[in-house]
């Protein structure tokens, strides 16, 4: 089992009582984002710095064995063919390109899906370039406490 040497018990208990508060608000923030203040940008932003938390808590180790970078940045795609795919519904119905509009009997509009694309894209984004960021800051960590192992010996 693997020990977390360089973090505080406290700390992994206020990343574990917060991390599903920020995803859970950061999900609101998308989901509401075409009726209130907010949307796709802020909100995938929001669910992003879950990971920051895992790192507080966990160290650079948490964050490399909780999220898998490479299924993100491939996920990323996807949520740019939906943006674009809705965005065409219109076109094929003889609208313009990203026109709102209601689907036929339902109370979904457009703007909405477009949004939570929006919202899926950001946080898949953000959170892929945090983790290369704080790979390269543990990365940093190694290569000096290495260097302070070689000038002691």
């Amino acid at each position: 089992m693997k020990t977390y040497k360089k973090t505080h018990p406290i700390s992994r208990c206020a990343s574990d009582l917060f991390l599903p508060l920020a995803c859970v608000f950061g999900c609101y923030v998308v989901l509401h984002g075409s009726t209130s203040p907010g949307g796709g940008f802020q909100g995938g932003v929001l669910v992003a710095s879950a990971i920051l938390l895992v790192y507080l808590g966990y160290g650079g180790w948490g964050v490399k064995h909780s999220f898998n970078e490479h299924m993100l940045h491939s996920s990323e795609t996807v949520a740019e063919i939906m943006y674009v795919v809705i965005a065409l519904v219109g076109v094929f119905t003889g609208l313009n390109f990203c026109v709102n509009f209601v689907f036929a009997g339902q109370q979904v509009d457009t703007s909405i899906l477009m949004n939570d694309a929006v919202g899926y894209h950001v946080m898949a984004g953000i959170t892929c370039l945090l983790i290369m960021m704080l790979s390269v800051l543990e990365d940093d960590k190694d290569e000096s406490s290495q260097e302070k192992g070689d000038d002691a010996a």
